[in-house]
């Protein structure tokens, strides 16, 4: 609660005696009072001023218009009910820059009425004083808890709203008047409504106090697209006075206002404070609902001048009994009851005496932005761990938190402030707190170098500089009011050097000048920029001309400046266009017009814009006579005119006077003027007609222009053309998955001229709608359409193209359906090979289509051999002999009678079979290819040696000798083969040794009808061969592109070493128990299929009671019923060829044991009985693992166990009840369980009463000391500075041993940074926040009477990065 006002004289602490301010600019002057609550008055000549606004406490400001621009006088008067005190304020006016030449007066309203906004929304700088003033205001109510408006706000109301359009500004009212504060937003942005608040003072949100003297109200205009809020203040009060605030909220953005009201009260009103109205509350519903001080509840009374010292209530309230509360209340007008208690509570709170705080922190802090705050706590216990605060979450040590110590004394410093260090802070002193508020003032940005006017010249670079006191000022720059954005297509950009911004205008011009104005947060600053014109000096005039008509006329001058000009001819403005060509580069202006004509004559200048200079010329223009063919653009003097049509062709002519025009064709001179043909005369054309044109009009015209300065003759070709016949209907050739091939003749008759192309058209056959597949002409006969829907038909149809036009569509195509192939079959791979079947295995394709998947083809090639041009070895006779019996063998198939029957793929396969059986007797690794081509040199050279032998018969005319006499033994064979050949009459294999030679490949289809399986075995296949396979995929499409798989694959199964991957389980004894299944899958691998064998204990397993299958992969021993003759060591022997490889397993079948024998009373004493026995004969095929025995007694005979699972076979039974019989019976116990029947003793014991007397046993104390030991040692620890840290260890003894902490050998003692305690003999040592220097060896020393122990680790303490 803020200490009541003194009664000081009512006087002014701040004086402005002369404001300077720009004519027609806005201004703010300021005074300040002593006292808070002073009436004052402004006054302007005399007369009063009503746009006063009251600030802060003592502050009074006055906003003026200052629309005249020559010197006025104000006076302000502040009086109260003893007297008052005028002080006058001189507004001087400053130098004014005229706006620039040309400009409108409604854009210089426009900027002004925009300064004005601008202006009323920012406050004007304080003063050193203000400032101090304010801070020790803010002091004094902060040490009571209560802070006032901050500078904050105010200095965040200075800046330019990034929301507000327009700002409520501050008003003044008199008491029972009304008033109205009015905001608007722009909705242009804005997606939904913002969010406004209307607050009184800091806190105070005046939604909930609307009613009858608070309206709140909003509008939205959907013209302007602005939102506009309103407050309406009823019927003001003088309490009503005071700062208000305006908040808006949209999204992420964030803007507020404050404004002050002043309420005008009579002369004689009390101006005393009442702090009692803080704690009023307005009824709802009452006749007084709304009121801003809460005060509905209470009833009107006059207000009494105090005569006395004013009464402290909380003095009253903090003395008195709380039984007399409602009573002091009611007395002294205060209804908000809670509130009261509430405020009475804390004051009570405050007044008791801390037992952690010998000092506490100030209620408040203030500090400039950047600067350094020091909170300082004293504490009464130094050894109390202390935590600090900020908004609730703990600060940690680091460059801008520092904590020291000193002494009693705990200070936090926080470096480099910021507005994000505005907030609340807590220290905690064990279960005490101290809170306080730090305020971070930002300082406002002054201008500290002026802007500077500017005269420069149009195209100079201009940089407008100024220099603020803060290098990230927020500084905008305007131009004549208007704000200047940093866009990247503007004319203007913003630099910012540190504290300099500088404006810069890369190429100025006259649009350029005005005033442009920079602003801050706390200052502002303008200056002139004036862009002026160079002087104008022509370099080179232009000059008259005389030109030839159709010649090229071309003026050129050359100025001083790089400016725009323009062209006059005859006075008139002559434009560019495509006759008439104007160009400027630089300094160069230049006029051309390739053609000139007649009415290119007259008188032409150059005027350059914004210069009064007239640059003239005369161009004069002679007309010899002359035919224009070019301007009709008719190649090779060509006119193509549509059969039936109307020509008329006009020649332009020129020529002064006008020329006589003469048309002829051939020897005949055209001059009737009323025929199909007709010739007629114009002064600037001539004109040739044909009406409905014809075949035979083709031909040669001649046209004669003569005049008296000449004559001139041209000729000009008429061809009369017509639109060509229609193509022949298209043919499909090729269709795919979306596109086809067509292809077409072209049309019988061209119309007369060159066919130009073909447009094409497509349409489904279900439909009539024919569409367009090109718009450029086909220059072909053939196209390809594409983006058709794969499974649907379509017809197409060909339009043929001349100069004249399009023909008529041809016939449609024959329907057709675009289908695709499948793409490649994926992932070929081999599945298996044996010595005669390859089989290969395979994915389907990735992409199938419309077509669907019809199956597969599987195609297979032999391999052709190694490199060609390698040199290969000559073929032995081995491999000779072999080779002819070889085909010998085969040669019906080859070459006889069967040949022509034998398919391709047949012979291919006798071939590789040839193959294999060669290299497998030569090892040469020769291709089919070298076998075909020896071959074929074997039957070459027999041949050869036949023919010589013949031929010598015949030169000696003697008997024909028997030509086998000659040869060898292969060679008869040959001969053999070559006469079956012969007889057969069977072509020679001579091709098919080209085709080898020259690379083919002959693929062999394996499945002759399509499969849809992805696996198929290839059989047939020679041992010892190498081939190739392919796959192809099938649909209505047809055949898709192979699959290859990259290497030759050999025709030979490949051995693979038998191996059996016993399964882990019966590595081990397999344990089954009588009358179970036995199953034993033991798998095992090995190439070709192994053969497999089973022993047991060394003989050959009996299958009549053992089942055993085998398959490739694995093995099965199947027993359904189990028994004991089962058990025993059985070999698998698993064998491939001459490699094998075996396993044994051993099997035990068990079942529940025999009991035992001879169970033997041996010897009865007391209550005991002493047994024995013998173990069973039959264990039951597994070892002995305990002994049940059991008693029962003589008369009941009911069984019950004293021994479970005893291992031994003699037993001592106790606590038997003297007087009884006993019988006694044993069980064996082995893996199964219980034997099912169990052996008695054949007597019973009889357990006798003895009379000897009971003696008590004594027994000594035992010994419970022991000297110190540690249960659970020291760990090594890396601690963290700043964080506690902990060291534990256990230790044991009796008496309980004295515990002795030490560092490095040193003991700990009164050291408050180390906390030591025991729990349950877990004995901890706490470090509180050690630092690196607390590092170093910890031991902890245990003694007592018995002894002593110790044990020790090492702290290691690292600074957080």
């Amino acid at each position: 609660m803020p200490e009541p006002t003194q009664k000081t004289g009512s006087t002014f602490t701040e004086q402005q005696k002369t404001v300077q301010v720009a004519g027609g600019s806005r201004t703010e002057i300021t005074t300040q009072t002593v006292k808070t609550g002073v009436q004052v008055k402004w006054q302007q000549d005399g007369k009063s001023e009503k746009t006063v606004s009251q600030t802060e406490h003592t502050k009074r400001t006055v906003i003026v218009d200052n629309k005249v621009t020559h010197q006025e006088e104000f006076s302000v008067v502040s009086g109260d009910a003893k007297g008052g005190l005028k002080q006058d304020v001189k507004l001087k006016e400053s130098s004014v820059i005229p706006p620039p030449p040309g400009e409108d007066i409604e854009d210089s309203d426009e900027t002004s009425s925009s300064e004005d906004e601008d202006e009323s929304s920012s406050t004007s700088t304080p003063t050193p004083d203000d400032h101090s003033r304010s801070s020790d205001r803010k002091g004094s109510g902060w040490a009571h808890g209560e802070g006032q408006q901050h500078d904050a706000d105010k200095r965040d109301d200075s800046q330019r709203s990034t929301l507000f359009i327009e700002k409520p500004n501050s008003g003044t009212v008199s008491v029972g008047g009304d008033i109205k504060f009015v905001a608007k937003m722009e909705a242009k942005d804005l997606l939904r409504k913002p969010v406004v608040k209307w607050l009184k003072g800091k806190w105070m949100d005046l939604a909930s106090k609307a009613g009858k003297h608070l309206q709140l109200k909003d509008t939205f205009d959907r013209i302007n697209k602005t939102y506009t809020f309103e407050m309406q203040i009823i019927k003001a009060k003088e309490n009503y006075a005071g700062n208000y605030r305006c908040e808006v909220t949209y999204k992420d953005k964030f803007d507020s206002c404050s404004f002050d009201l002043e309420v005008i009260a009579a002369p004689d009103a009390s101006q005393a404070l009442d702090i009692r109205s803080a704690f009023k509350r307005s009824g709802e519903g009452q006749e007084d609902a709304g009121e801003l001080d809460f005060s509905g509840l209470l009833k009107r009374r006059e207000v009494k001048p105090e005569e006395g010292p004013e009464i402290d209530v909380w003095e009253i309230l903090k003395s008195a009994s709380p039984n007399e509360y409602e009573k002091i209340a009611f007395q002294y007008g205060i209804t908000d009851l809670r509130g009261m208690l509430k405020r009475l509570k804390r004051m009570k709170r405050e007044e008791k005496k801390s037992a952690a705080f010998s000092k506490k922190l100030d209620p408040a802090y203030q500090i400039d932005k950047g600067g350094r705050v020091r909170f300082v706590v004293e504490l009464a216990d130094p050894t109390v761990e202390l935590k600090w605060y900020k908004n609730g979450q703990e600060i940690r040590p680091s460059a801008k938190y520092i904590f020291e110590h000193k002494g009693n004394q705990r200070i936090l410093f926080i470096n480099n402030c910021t507005l994000a260090d505005d907030a609340a802070y807590q220290v905690c002193a064990g279960d005490e707190k101290c809170s306080t508020e730090l305020f971070v003032r930002e300082p406002p940005v002054l201008v500290t170098k002026e802007l500077e006017n500017i005269s420069t010249y149009c195209g100079e670079r201009v940089e407008m500089e100024c220099e603020v006191s803060d290098e990230d000022a927020n500084v905008k720059w305007f131009k004549n009011g208007i704000e200047i954005t940093n866009e990247p297509r503007s004319r203007y950009r913003l630099k910012v050097d540190g504290k300099k911004h500088i404006l810069i205008i890369d190429e100025a011009d006259r649009g350029d000048s005005a005033t442009y104005s920079v602003m801050t947060t706390g200052g502002q600053s303008a200056a002139q920029l004036q862009v002026d014109l160079r002087p104008l000096k022509i370099l080179q005039p232009l000059t008259d001309m005389t030109v030839n008509l159709g010649k090229e006329i071309n003026m050129k001058c050359e100025i001083s400046e790089n400016v725009p000009g323009r062209w006059y001819r005859n006075g008139q403005l002559v434009h560019g266009s495509d006759r008439v060509k104007i160009y400027h580069k630089g300094r160069n202006h230049r006029l051309i017009i390739p053609n000139c004509l007649v009415e290119d004559e007259g008188d032409y200048s150059f005027v350059p814009d914004l210069y009064l200079i007239n640059i003239p010329a005369n161009v004069h223009v002679i007309d010899p006579p002359k035919i224009h063919f070019d301007g009709l653009n008719y190649p090779d003097n060509t006119v193509v005119v549509v059969a039936g049509t109307k020509l008329r062709l006009e020649v332009p002519v020129t020529g002064e006077p006008a020329p006589k025009i003469i048309w002829s064709r051939g020897d005949k001179w055209i001059t009737d003027l009323s025929g199909r043909i007709r010739a007629e005369s114009y002064p600037d054309h001539g004109l040739l007609v044909i009406d409905s044109a014809e075949k035979d009009d083709t031909g040669t015209y001649r046209i004669m222009v003569k005049n008296e300065a000449g004559e001139a003759v041209a000729h000009i070709k008429i061809k009369v053309v017509d639109i060509p016949d229609a193509p022949l209907a298209p043919e499909v050739t090729e269709v795919g998955e979306d596109w086809c091939t067509m292809k077409w003749e072209p049309p019988l008759y061209d119309g007369g001229c060159p066919i130009l192309g073909y447009f094409i058209e497509r349409k489904k056959k279900q439909s009539s709608r024919w569409m367009r597949l090109n718009f450029e002409l086909c220059k072909e006969t053939n196209f390809e359409p594409k983006k058709m829907i794969e499974g649907v038909a379509y017809e197409v149809r060909v339009f043929a193209v001349n100069s004249i036009g399009t023909s008529k569509p041809s016939m449609p195509s024959k329907p057709f359906v675009p289908l695709a192939v499948t793409s490649a079959p994926t992932m070929l791979t081999v599945d298996g090979v044996t010595d005669t079947t390859v089989t290969m295995k395979w994915r389907p394709p990735d992409h199938i289509g419309a077509a669907g998947l019809d199956g597969y083809v599987i195609e297979y090639c032999f391999e052709g051999g190694g490199d060609e041009k390698q040199e290969k070895a000559e073929f032995t006779n081995q491999e000779l002999d072999l080779l002819v019996d070889c085909v010998s063998k085969h040669g019906p198939h080859i070459c006889g009678a069967l040949s022509a029957k034998t398919t391709k793929g047949e012979k291919s396969k006798i071939w590789a079979e040839i193959q294999a059986k060669v290299n497998t007797k030569g090892g040469k690794n020769r291709s089919v290819a070298d076998l075909k081509q020896k071959w074929n040199a074997l039957k070459k050279q027999t041949k050869n040696k036949l023919s010589q032998v013949k031929k010598e018969s015949n030169v000696e005319n003697a008997v024909t000798p028997e030509p086998t006499k000659d040869l060898s033994s292969l060679e008869k064979r040959v001969e053999a083969m070559l006469q079956l050949e012969e007889l057969e009459g069977t072509l020679d294999i001579k091709d098919d040794l080209e085709d080898d030679a020259n690379g083919a490949e002959n693929w062999i289809i394996a499945n002759p009808e399509p499969t849809d399986k992805t696996r198929l075995t290839i059989t047939g296949l020679p041992t010892g061969s190498k081939i190739f396979v392919r796959v192809k995929a099938l649909n209505a499409a047809g055949q898709s592109e192979p699959r290859l798989h990259p290497n030759a694959i050999l025709v030979k199964e490949v051995i693979v070493p038998p191996k059996i991957r016993l399964p882990r389980h019966l590595k081990q004894t397999y344990i089954r128990k009588v009358g179970e299944a036995v199953n034993l899958v033991i798998p095992f691998q090995g190439k070709p299929r192994p053969k497999v064998s089973w022993k047991k204990n060394g003989s050959h397993v009996d299958k009549t009671q053992i089942s055993i299958r085998n398959s490739e992969c694995d093995t099965i021993l199947f027993i359904r019923k189990a028994e004991r003759s089962h058990s025993g060591k059985y070999d698998l022997k698993v064998k491939v060829e001459n490699l094998q490889d075996k396993a044994a397993i051993y099997i035990q079948i068990v079942e529940r044991p025999g009991p035992p024998e001879s169970v033997v009373i041996e010897e009865v004493w007391g209550e005991n009985v002493a047994l024995e026995w013998k173990p069973p004969t039959d264990n039951g095929n597994a070892a002995i693992t305990g002994y049940t025995v059991q008693k029962a007694d003589k008369k009941t005979m009911e069984w019950f166990t004293v021994l479970e699972h005893y291992h031994r076979t003699s037993a001592t039974i106790s606590e038997l009840v003297i007087g009884n019989e006993y019988y006694f019976r044993v069980f064996s116990e082995n893996m199964c369980g219980l034997s099912e029947t169990a052996t008695r003793t054949p007597n019973a014991a009889l357990i006798e009463k003895e009379g000897k007397p009971y003696k008590r046993p004594e027994y000594s104390d035992f010994d419970f000391t022991e000297a110190p030991q540690f249960t659970h040692p020291l760990v090594n620890t890396v601690a963290i500075a700043g964080y506690n840290a902990t060291l534990n260890c256990s230790v044991r003894g009796n008496p309980k041993p004295k515990i002795t902490w030490m560092k490095n050998k040193v003991v700990i003692m009164n050291d408050p940074r180390y906390r030591m305690f025991s729990n349950q003999s877990v004995c901890t040592l706490e470090i509180r926040k050690p630092s690196p220097y607390d590092g170093g060896t910890y031991t902890c020393k245990a003694v007592n009477d018995l002894g002593e122990a110790e044990v020790e680790c090492k702290l290691e303490v690292k600074v957080a990065q």
